[in-house]
């Protein structure tokens, strides 16, 4: 008999491989019923989030046997980034959610999963339900996996599609979507190229290097300032301007600076710097795929009127102002955090 109603795994699941079966069939032999929630569903497609919510639902559910798939449930959460309250509650509202409407409010639930490093500490978060640690028995990992996939010659690509440790169902629809995808798959192609050889300038330091950026957050008559890039990574998605400090400004001179290089913006500068309403500073160590990337985000807010013109220069393509209430729907579509950034920002004034 099972000790739980239900056990909870969560996990982003890039791309659901043999590690993550054998914690499904654990999870399964604990409970009666098993929630599996799929991390980060609204990313951009990069090399680290190359495949959509539904995407990864239908390799998970291909993945699972028969006869255990009417015990599964899988559903998804956004990520909240710069506010865990909001990311725990998120997952408690879709537990609950699917608890209720299945067994009522007295189920038992477990969460289960197992602490391998500081991206495992989520696990401490819902004291509220039991804790079942389960048997870690696959040693490579998610990003290995995407790693030898997106570094594989396309000659060798069936090949190294055969030999990675992912279920059967997994490798069948990873196969398809490649097929599919020709364009989307040489685009990840081409960033983690460019990744690898970014990355090979620091190889041999003794500490690895930390970087330093700034980003503009613009606000003016309920509008936001946006670049789409030009430029790997995340070639053609919407971000703030910002860009790399030098190494003799200081923090805000490089925000006023990367704001006019990159969308040209007619204000004048003492105007820009009179408009900052608030500053700080963004470290998700995982924000960027660059390397460990510390930003500071500062807010301008400009005074009601017509919207200044802008146009795109630097490493931007374009720039353009985009009204708030549809900036709200475009997560799936901005660069690395800067959803989040600016949704923190806003929050604090």
């Amino acid at each position: 008999m099972n000790r739980y109603d239900f056990a909870v795994y969560i996990g982003r699941f890039q791309p659901f491989h043999d590690g993550h079966l054998a914690c499904v069939t654990q999870a399964l032999s604990l409970a009666s019923h098993l929630i599996v929630l799929v991390g980060s569903i609204n990313r951009p497609r990069n090399i680290r989030d190359p495949f959509s919510y539904a995407e990864r639902r239908e390799m998970i559910e291909g993945a699972i046997p028969p006869e255990l798939r009417d015990r599964v449930v899988v559903s998804g959460v956004s990520d909240r980034l710069y506010n865990l309250p909001q990311w725990v509650t998120a997952i408690q509202a879709a537990v609950r959610g699917i608890v209720e409407s299945t067994a009522g409010k007295d189920a038992t639930i477990t969460l289960v999963g197992h602490r391998k490093d500081q991206t495992s500490d989520y696990l401490d978060l819902f004291p509220q339900w039991a804790f079942s640690a389960v048997e870690e028995v696959s040693i490579l990992s998610a990003t290995q996996i995407r790693d030898a996939l997106l570094g594989a010659p396309e000659a060798h690509l069936e090949r190294t599609l055969a030999e990675q440790p992912i279920p059967p169902g997994v490798r069948e629809a990873l196969g398809a979507w490649i097929a599919s995808h020709a364009d989307a798959w040489k685009a990840l192609g081409s960033e983690w190229d460019f990744i690898q050889r970014y990355q090979s300038q620091f190889k041999g330091l003794r500490y690895p290097p930390i970087f330093q950026t700034v980003d503009a957050v613009v606000i003016q008559a309920g509008h936001i300032l946006l670049v789409e890039r030009g430029a790997h990574p995340g070639k053609g998605l919407l971000a703030l301007p910002g860009g790399f400090l030098d190494a003799e400004e200081r923090i805000e001179d490089a925000v006023v600076r990367e704001l006019r290089e990159e969308t040209g913006i007619k204000v004048p500068e003492p105007v820009l710097r009179g408009s900052i309403r608030a500053r700080a500073r963004y470290d998700d160590p995982m924000r960027s795929l660059r390397g460990r990337t510390i930003t500071d985000a500062f807010l301008i807010e400009l005074r009601p009127g017509p919207l200044p013109k802008i146009k795109g220069g630097s490493d931007a393509r374009k720039a353009h102002w985009t009204s708030l209430a549809e900036f709200q729907s475009l997560e799936a579509q901005v660069f690395e955090d800067h959803f989040h950034i600016v949704q923190d920002l806003l929050g604090r004034i």
